[in-house]
């Protein structure tokens, strides 16, 4: 008997910890902290001046494909009017981007083949920013959706659209994900320590890998 009872309490540990191992990673806000948390991540979306011109350098690794050098520039003159260019090192055009803030047009350069880039159908991608998301701040505007507290302390906010992650500290954004027409992007800021332009970027998009470093202004 007293080896059952030994097994039964031993079987009532494993649930406990099992039970401990499933509390949620995440605490969801309300009241003041959670109107706090919304107000941060749309000052953040606010923060980002246009006009917005940018260069970078980086690497694109494509789906089952070798990794491809590359630089890129963003010129945009508002949210509605931004044009991004992906060149190869020698300055030959990849793929360029246009971004109307209702949809974005996706058009090879005479490099493409280094990405096996044909054609794209025009994305409706409704507000998004990419100048806004190269820059460190959300892509959407930001209006309502679920704030909570992360595990390391930073905020996160959550719509239909994105969401969007704080560091531990509160300052700025780390990491965002965007749920586009037919894809998910993910986007992380590795090394960032300022509210300032991120000096590095990671993209996620449809198995293609992208890292990004940005130039000197």
């Amino acid at each position: 008997m007293r080896g059952l009872h030994a097994l039964g309490f031993g079987a009532l540990s494993l649930l406990a910890l099992a039970a401990a191992g499933c509390a949620p990673s995440r605490t969801v806000l309300t009241g003041p902290e959670g109107g706090r948390a919304e107000a941060f991540f749309a000052g953040q979306f606010t923060a980002v001046a246009f006009p917005v011109k940018a260069s970078f350098s980086g690497v694109l690794v494509p789906f089952l494909r070798d990794a491809v050098p590359f630089v890129a520039g963003i010129s945009a003159l508002s949210a509605a009017e931004e044009t991004v260019g992906l060149y190869d090192p020698m300055g030959r055009g990849v793929l360029f981007l246009a971004n109307d803030g209702r949809r974005v047009e996706v058009s090879p350069g005479p490099a493409a083949d280094l990405l096996g880039f044909r054609e794209a159908q025009p994305l409706a991608s409704g507000d998004i920013s990419v100048a806004r998301i190269l820059s460190g701040g959300p892509g959407y505007p930001v209006s309502g959706g679920e704030a909570a507290r992360n595990p390391d302390g930073g905020w996160s906010l959550a719509d239909v659209r994105q969401t969007l992650h704080s560091d531990p500290g509160r300052r700025f954004l780390t990491r965002a994900e965007y749920r586009l027409p037919g894809m998910n992007v993910e986007v992380s800021y590795p090394d960032r320590d300022s509210a300032g332009p991120p000096p590095r970027l990671a993209l996620s998009i449809r198995g293609a890998r992208i890292t990004l470093r940005r130039d000197q202004e």
